[in-house]
């Protein structure tokens, strides 16, 4: 008599189910991944169980129960953590780096994505289960550590800088007669379109294309074009920001 093979459910630990932890914690659940978590607060313990997670608030029961393990929490909350062991742990604390996360795992790894889980990027010895693992989360590309930190800032602090330049745009509208909501629709629809644009035309030639001499986006481009600067030196003050997280 044949019996169905048994295949063993993976458990993922997630230490630090915060704003990201407890996303990460949710796109994995359900994809025949168990999934445990650890909170401060009974709280948000409650919260979280509610949503179908497995949540503690005791840091051992996840690390001890888990196969792998995802660090999410606030980079200074990190210096707080005690314990070791030897299974992968992937961290998305900002600043930490693989040397440091050695006294946690001698096989450690940096990754990065954002509030919107857009796309993950992995530092550390190549894994084909981490990187099956963080698949489930969202495309992965693997780097070489020192990216991790410059990524930080555009990859994890990315959606609230185009949102924000989205508004100003949004509000630009509102300020030459469209209403609010038709405003916001058209920018949002723009800047949907831009990775199709980008296959046809590419971002550097797509200016060149729409301002023709003396139009109106000549004119505009003209006018905006200091801010280039001022967003440069913007991702200049959050890279520098992660140094001192380190300190």
């Amino acid at each position: 008599m044949l019996f169905p093979l048994c295949v063993p459910q993976l458990t993922v630990g997630v230490i630090g189910a915060g704003k990201l932890g407890s996303q990460i914690a949710l796109r994995l659940h359900g994809n025949n991944i168990r999934v445990l978590a650890s909170v401060k607060t009974e709280r948000s313990r409650q919260r979280l169980s509610a949503l179908g997670l497995e949540v503690y608030t005791d840091n051992k029961v996840v690390v001890d129960n888990s196969d792998i393990l995802i660090l999410s929490v606030k980079p200074t909350n990190l210096s707080e953590l005690d314990f070791k062991a030897d299974k992968p742990l992937i961290s998305f604390v900002a600043g930490a780096t693989l040397d440091y996360l050695r006294r946690f795992s001698p096989r450690p790894y940096r990754a990065m994505t954002n509030v919107g889980l857009t796309a993950i990027a992995v530092a550390g010895t190549y894994d084909e289960e981490v990187d099956k693992l963080l698949s489930h989360i969202a495309p992965t590309f693997w780097v070489e550590e020192k990216l991790i930190d410059p990524l930080t800032v555009l990859l994890g602090s990315g959606p609230a800088i185009v949102a924000e330049l989205a508004l100003a745009l949004i509000r630009a509208g509102v300020n030459i007669g469209i209403p609010w909501d038709l405003s916001r629709e058209i920018v949002l629809s723009l800047m949907a379109s831009l990775p199709s644009l980008d296959d046809r035309l590419t971002l550097e030639k797509l200016a060149q294309y729409v301002a023709t001499p003396g139009g109106t986006t000549i004119k505009a481009l003209v006018a905006i074009s200091p801010a280039e600067e001022i967003i440069a030196k913007a991702l200049e003050e959050a890279h520098n920001r992660i140094s001192k997280l380190r300190q």
